[in-house]
């Protein structure tokens, strides 16, 4: 094993849960401002948006930002999802309700 070669282990594996329904809204609504590069999102920070300093006029989109990439990255998931129930039995395996807010998530 790679890790053996390398006197390395593994100490924790994390798996964050995010339902779908979120994971598109926050990438379909991302958006970053181009004068300060602040990015947030349409859904959840419509008013900061609104307020922004720089001006709402200045948020962009990312080409990839849509629904046909996301659908692909899910694809994904379903492909590895036998690799994810297969470390689910160690015991360093955790998984994280990655719908919380970051200095929420704890292991």
């Amino acid at each position: 094993m790679i890790l053996n070669e390398f006197d390395q282990k593994i100490d924790l594996i994390i798996s964050l849960v995010v339902p779908r329904e979120i994971i598109e809204k926050r990438i379909i609504g991302r958006v970053t401002c181009d004068k300060c590069n602040l990015t947030l999102n349409e859904f959840f920070n419509k008013e900061e948006i609104d307020l922004h300093p720089c001006g709402k006029e200045y948020f962009i989109k990312r080409k990839d930002d849509n629904l046909e990439t996301i659908m692909s990255r899910y694809i994904y998931t379903k492909t590895t999802e036998p690799v994810l129930n297969f470390l689910s039995k160690n015991s360093n395996f955790h998984e994280i309700d990655g719908t919380l807010e970051i200095d929420e998530i704890t292991c």
